[in-house]
């Protein structure tokens, strides 16, 4: 076998096509950083082929365990690109189980001003995410659902390289993204896998064209896996829920799973969960889809799940019941509308990069949009909250996204 170093000169100079064995050799867990690094840029610089993507995607996989169900046709995966206030996966989880699928996530952290699943769950206390094989596979069983954090066992080579992503500046490489989400989904084993390619200023993809692409991608990885794929696309131009930041993420979608929150993200979720019960039928499956996602919401049935998945692994119950909506940032500054107008929106990134920078701090600091898209407001109305660690900061915000702020006369 070339030395990694020799294998990426080759690739530099001739242009050839590394194959699932070579690409398992440049991850190797002995081959450095640097050389790490190198290879992800050259991915970025000379392009890759579809060939090429799965045969990295394949190395991810063979670099640790793949979990394996008695009946795989009942389990589901699902994963977003990612965008700002993208909540989309704590309440997609518990509501599908509630109504009789089995499934099986691993997630990531924030990249770029994106939040993370894994962020936004770490605030309940003493919930653990950092789970083995086993535990995974156990936590599915039991509750009905599991997401978690990327097990040392489960893809390691992916892990890795997802590290050094946003240090090199290759978040946005397509054989990247898609080999990083589909080697999780293989490796996990559900039979169905339901991805959701954002694009827009608010997401890691920046254009509808680039989503169809990995659209694209995505599916010949899967489909040549033998899955069965759910493909979808959403301009995320606005952020998906009205808030930014672990904290108020987490509480956006808690309020969506008793039944209530913001009617945008139930609406999205709704429409997810409708598209993989159609495609999955539930054992007990005589109601219409849409029915049976409403009763598990309206009733509490989807919280219930989503509180023994976090009683299972460790999480304080009474805290999510009790101090959720308690827990603040320590100061909150409020950005008012100037004028009489219609709020026509604001725009995703800097909310999003704000948010990032503020969780850094504190999670439970962020951005809460006050305002709804369409709807007039009137002069001295509140439209932003910025959850900040001081009043320094919180002004500081509230003014740069009080610019990004849209009305229309």
């Amino acid at each position: 076998m070339n030395s990694a170093a020799t294998l990426l000169q080759q690739r530099r100079a001739r242009g050839i096509e590394f194959t699932q064995e070579q690409f398992a050799a440049l991850l190797a867990p002995g081959t450095p950083d640097a050389v790490v690094a190198a290879l992800l840029t050259t991915l970025a610089m000379s392009g890759h082929s579809d060939s090429e993507a799965a045969a990295l995607t394949q190395a991810y996989v063979a670099s640790g365990r793949q979990v394996t169900w008695p009946d795989a046709t009942q389990v589901v995966d699902k994963h977003s690109t990612g965008c700002v206030g993208d909540d989309v996966s704590i309440v997609l989880a518990p509501l599908l189980a509630a109504n009789g699928l089995r499934v099986a996530k691993i997630t990531g952290s924030a990249l770029r001003h994106c939040g993370g699943t894994l962020d936004k769950l770490r605030c309940i206390p003493g919930l653990r995410l950092d789970l083995t094989v086993a535990e995974f596979v156990g936590c599915v069983e039991t509750v009905g659902f599991c997401v978690a954090g990327q097990s040392p066992e489960l893809v390691p080579a992916d892990g890795r390289t997802y590290a050094l992503r946003e240090r090199t500046g290759t978040v946005d490489v397509a054989a990247l993204i898609a080999a990083s989400i589909m080697s999780k989904k293989l490796a996990t084993g559900a039979a169905t896998i339901a991805l959701e390619v954002k694009y827009g200023p608010g997401a890691l993809v920046a254009t509808e064209a680039d989503a169809d692409e990995l659209v694209r991608l995505m599916r010949a990885i899967g489909e040549s896996a033998g899955r069965r794929m759910l493909m979808s696309t959403c301009d995320a131009s606005q952020p998906l829920a009205p808030a930014a930041g672990p904290l108020l993420e987490l509480r956006e979608a808690v309020a969506v799973l008793r039944g209530g929150g913001s009617l945008v993200l139930r609406e999205h979720v709704t429409g997810l969960a409708e598209q993989i019960l159609h495609a999955v039928p539930a054992p007990d499956s005589a109601k219409p889809a849409r029915t049976r996602v409403d009763d598990a919401l309206n009733s509490g049935g989807a919280y219930e799940m989503f509180c023994h998945y976090v009683d299972h692994l460790g999480g304080n119950v009474e805290w999510l019941d009790n101090s959720l909506e308690t827990t603040r940032a320590s100061t909150v500054v409020t950005s008012y509308a100037l004028r009489a107008a219609v709020y026509m929106g604001i725009d995703a990134r800097p909310v999003g990069e704000a948010a990032q920078t503020l969780a850094a701090l504190d999670a439970t600091c962020g951005v809460r949009i006050l305002a709804e898209p369409g709807q007039p407001v009137s002069a001295g109305q509140p439209v932003l909250e910025i959850h900040a660690p001081d009043l320094v900061s919180g002004h500081a915000h509230a003014d740069v996204l009080g610019r990004h702020c849209h009305f229309h006369d």
